[in-house]
């Protein structure tokens, strides 16, 4: 079973190391716990038939938060300090240590992918009829790269066969729902008005970008086993930025993207929010 153990239980971390790691993971389950309160606050800015799009992402965000949060006290759980570095707790010899799983952030993203990759069918041109079906192909791959990564790492330690295996099954899924993405997107930008056009182009640009650091970050230990024929402290902090900035830009920036595309339909269309001048006015 120790062949299974995520690469952070086969290293020792400096308090530098250690800090930075732990602050990483802080920083992002803040920024998910403040975004809670922005998506529940702005939900109300966008016509009804939107807002399911505004509860999705506060579904995501809580989801989001609380898994960086329990990422965070599994790490302080996990390791000790013996006077000059962080040690694994059961190197250390603690009763009944516990090992530090990066797999919880797979099972946060098998709730939160499907939602995010759905998200943006609520505020497209897309006919009622062919909806339904995209949210499957959408949701449906999204899971399925999701849960072959997942099992591709617990053999980055030790192996990078399995790892890379895994990981190119995880990819197919991966290349198709980014394709039925940026194809509705794309077909999108030429039907909504000026402002709208010009963010979904962004979004379209950040989901490149964020989704893109997902495989870098899953290969770093690949890259590690490679190159020195095992995996380092420095790897360890440097997959958990990439994947926590992955996460904030995916998830965060992307929906607050979204919602301004839903608020400036909304407007096109009439919507005015109670709290808007003009609806107190009238």
């Amino acid at each position: 079973m120790e062949g299974l153990l995520n690469l952070e239980n086969f290293v020792e971390f400096t308090p530098a190391q250690y800090d930075i790691l732990s602050h990483i993971l802080t920083i992002g389950y803040a920024a998910h716990f403040a975004a809670i309160a922005y998506f529940i606050l702005t939900r109300n800015q966008v016509a009804p038939k939107y807002r399911p799009m505004g509860t999705m992402s506060v579904v995501v965000m809580v989801s989001a938060a609380l898994l960086l949060l329990r990422l965070d006290i599994s790490f302080q759980q996990a390791f000790v300090f013996d006077g000059s570095m962080y040690i694994p707790a059961a190197e250390a010899g603690v009763e009944e240590a516990t090992a530090y799983s990066h797999g919880y952030r797979y099972l946060n993203w098998l709730i939160d992918v499907p939602l995010l990759l759905t998200q943006s069918i609520y505020v497209l041109y897309i006919a009622q009829e062919k909806q339904f079906g995209l949210r499957v192909k959408l949701a449906g791959s999204g899971a399925a790269m999701v849960i072959l990564g997942y099992v591709g790492q617990f053999w980055e330690a030790t192996d990078v066969t399995p790892l890379l295996v895994w990981g190119f099954l995880s990819t197919l899924p991966y290349l198709y729902f980014a394709y039925v993405f940026l194809n509705i997107t794309g077909d999108a930008v030429t039907k909504l008005p000026g402002e709208a056009a010009v963010t979904m182009r962004n979004i379209r640009y950040l989901f490149l970008a964020a989704w893109g650091l997902y495989p870098i970050a899953y290969l770093v230990p690949a890259f590690e086993l490679a190159a020195l024929d095992g995996v380092s402290a420095e790897g360890a902090v440097t997959r958990t930025l990439l994947f926590t900035v992955a996460d904030v830009l995916s998830k965060i920036f992307y929906g607050v993207l979204l919602g301004k595309v839903a608020q400036i339909r909304s407007r096109e269309e009439g919507y005015v929010p109670l709290d808007d001048p003009q609806a107190q006015r009238s």
